[in-house]
């Protein structure tokens, strides 16, 4: 893999080159009492911080600071230190619209914290940044389903919102560079979690994202048409994908590094996907290494379904999954590896490529087995190196399993026994030194170990299965 000078060098623009100059939000009227509006005094703060010539820390010290929504400057360190709490207000007054630069929710986004065309931007600290989602009295909470233990958000009655943006995002960054974002914790986001969105030079380093795992479209991390990123060090559990990098429009994705992760999800721990008419820009250079995926419902989804960009070179490695069902929900019935290229809809193609997949030194149980799934000629040179694979069941969901194609133009929820690896529609295939186990008790739906059909160019060696369903 070939990377730019500049993904190597880009953390010489997030060292600041001299001592910052420290803003402190109390010195402009802030109150961290847990109930006085401090919208006006951090703006005031984050005012005076841009208008310094030099570099400036805005503090936000010990204390539970409620606010609204708040634009954070070039040239600025937000530092939340130990004991802070910067808590969203559940005031919609207190949120101002700004258009969306993709088609993902709406023609609006109504961020809590917005990076906006800046650079050398730095949330750092000890604190904690609360999108108050479920907070008491769960002003974002419309209803629990017990069927499918999830909490349906409510949302807000915002002009010019429509669907699933009528919320919320907790911290949006757009169109900016030499980012980073390192030590804190942020939690309760009421819709994506960190949205970065055409932008570069981005680092997560040593981060802990937390989101209730009953409640949809709280993504930890989602990259739109965004390069040079590396997410290290750190800890996500959320309800919907912990990390998501997406394709949304022309511009290409590359060179993003993900490792020594913790992730949690009640939907995919990681999604790679194209969505969008306008998804042509490629995606490549994607490394994703020493990963630790537990108690979620899909492990590692690459899964595009609208637009025409090649998505190639990514690399799993040193990688342990485990999965389990949680309910119908949520897209996805288990399945540690999922990897299908389909169209969305009968008017919504992906007409793109799925190739150079690897999948090397990787641990996985689950209660379904791996799923790759293209659709005539579209995915091409996939490949499973030192891959061992456990199919149990421990959950007390009672639905049978099932094929999930969602969102899909085919039938999208199929009934089907469970295989070790299920693929179908692929020009060049390659499986090495595989081990497959179907634990006891046997189930009446498990399936093959391999179940392989409309393969060119496949290769086998070294496969091991110990298959009760023979």
């Amino acid at each position: 893999m070939i990377f730019s000078i500049s993904y190597f060098l880009f953390f010489l623009y997030l060292i600041p080159a001299e001592q910052a100059t420290i803003f402190n939000i109390v010195s402009y009227g802030a109150k961290g009492d847990g109930v006085t509006d401090n919208t006006e005094a951090i703006r005031k703060t984050l005012l005076a911080a841009a208008n310094y010539s030099l570099l400036s820390t805005v503090l936000i010290p010990a204390g539970d600071f409620l606010t609204g929504s708040l634009e954070i400057p070039s040239n600025v360190t937000f530092y939340l230190a130990r004991n802070a709490i910067l808590r969203a207000s559940d005031n919609e007054s207190l949120y101002s619209p700004i258009p969306s630069i993709t088609s993902d929710t709406s023609p609006f986004d109504f961020p809590f914290l917005l990076v906006n065309n800046s650079h050398n931007v730095h949330f750092q600290g000890e604190g904690l940044i609360d999108g108050g989602a479920n907070s008491p009295p769960g002003h974002l909470v419309r209803e629990y389903q017990p069927s499918s233990n999830m909490l349906m958000p409510k949302e807000w009655n915002l002009t010019g919102c429509t669907y699933f943006s009528c919320r919320p995002k907790l911290l949006l960054i757009r169109r900016s560079h030499s980012i980073e974002i390192s030590e804190i914790t942020i939690a309760n986001s009421a819709l994506w979690t960190v949205t970065v969105v055409e932008s570069e030079n981005i680092l997560f380093d040593n981060v802990t994202i937390l989101g209730d795992r009953r409640w949809p479209n709280n993504d930890g991390i989602d990259l739109i048409n965004t390069r040079h990123v590396i997410i290290r060090n750190s800890n996500i559990s959320t309800g919907d994908d912990s990390i998501a990098i997406v394709s949304h429009g022309p511009s290409s994705m590359f060179n993003i590094t993900v490792e020594n992760m913790d992730l949690q999800s009640t939907s995919a721990a990681i999604k790679v996907s194209a969505f969008d008419e306008d998804a042509s820009g490629n995606m490549f250079n994607m490394t994703f290494r020493d990963i630790r995926i537990t108690d979620s419902n899909r492990g590692i989804c690459v899964a595009p379904r609208w637009g025409s960009g090649i998505i190639s070179d990514i690399l799993f490695e040193q990688m342990n999954i485990e999965t389990r069902y949680f309910s119908l929900g949520w897209w996805g019935t288990a399945e540690p590896i999922y990897v299908t290229g389909l169209s969305m809809s009968a008017n919504r193609h992906w007409t793109g490529k799925l190739t150079n997949i690897q999948f090397r030194n990787i641990v996985a149980q689950g209660e379904q087995g791996f799923m790759i799934r293209g659709n005539t000629s579209l995915l091409e040179n996939i490949s499973f190196e030192n891959v061992s694979l456990t199919i149990n069941r421990w959950s007390n969901v009672t639905e049978h399993p099932l094929y999930d194609y969602r969102p899909s133009e085919e039938p999208q929820l199929i009934d089907a026994l469970v295989d070790g690896i299920f693929a179908r529609y692929i020009n060049g295939l390659s499986l090495e030194n595989i081990f497959i186990e179907f634990k006891e008790p046997k189930q009446k739906y498990y399936g093959q170990c391999l179940n392989l059909n409309n393969i060119t160019q496949k290769v086998e060696n070294n496969i091991q299965c110990r298959d009760v369903a023979s």
